[in-house]
């Protein structure tokens, strides 16, 4: 026979129901946070994901110093992956602002037991790169925009992660009034070029391929689209 409630102890059911509804919400939030803060205690950091277009790299280093970078390739590529195949590659050097040791090296001449400290390459960093001969050099790649290239305050070997020209007032739009001087080094003429804000020079705009020196005056970031 079906049973009839009261309605006082129709109302302590409801009550309890309530109650348990709460309970299990409470222990679900700590065995399953709703939030990364809550797993880890930490603030959420923003992650910007770009888009990738197939662009390759397709240009001439010249016989001595070249100042270049790579637009065609990710933020970490190996060493050999993107440099593997140069046969007249004599060595490359990475600089980075803030670091103790701030030259990092490879030089394919070198003894197998020789330390090598340049395995990665990104394509928002500048390169020296030294030349026995003048070589063509080809890679298939992609190309991501808008990149970050972070800056420290002082000198940065940046690269420049763009396959088109653009005039120094876009190109550095995102960090005006953040540097005091960017320069470039010409390979065939053996020259170095500068562009200072408010001043000019006869660095006048930013190139696919080339790598560029830049003066900041306080850590930044500089967005190239």
């Amino acid at each position: 026979m079906k049973r009839e409630y009261g309605r006082s102890e129709r109302y302590l059911i409801l009550g309890t129901t309530i109650i348990l509804l709460v309970l299990v919400n409470l222990v679900m939030e700590r065995l399953i946070p709703t939030s990364f803060d809550k797993i880890t205690g930490d603030v959420i950091s923003r992650v910007n994901i770009t888009q990738t277009l197939e662009a390759n790299c397709n240009f001439t280093l010249s016989e001595g110093s070249n100042l270049v970078s790579f637009f065609c390739i990710p933020n970490a590529a190996s060493r050999n992956g993107v440099i593997g195949s140069l046969e007249s590659l004599e060595a490359v050097f990475e600089y980075q602002e803030g670091q103790a040791d701030s030259w990092k090296t490879y030089n394919p001449h070198l003894p197998a037991w020789a330390i090598q400290d340049l395995n990665l390459m990104s394509r928002t960093k500048g390169y020296w790169i030294r030349m026995s001969n003048n070589e063509s050099f080809f890679l298939a790649g992609g190309l991501r925009v808008p990149t970050n290239i972070p800056l420290q305050s002082g000198w940065n070997l940046a690269g420049y992660p763009a396959n088109r020209i653009k005039g120094v007032n876009e190109s550095f739009l995102s960090i005006e009034g953040n540097f005091t001087e960017v320069r470039t080094y010409l390979p065939i003429s053996g020259t170095v070029i500068g562009y200072v804000p408010g001043i000019g020079g006869a660095l006048n705009q930013t190139e696919p391929y080339y790598g560029y020196w830049i003066n900041a005056t306080v850590s930044g970031v500089w967005v190239v689209g």
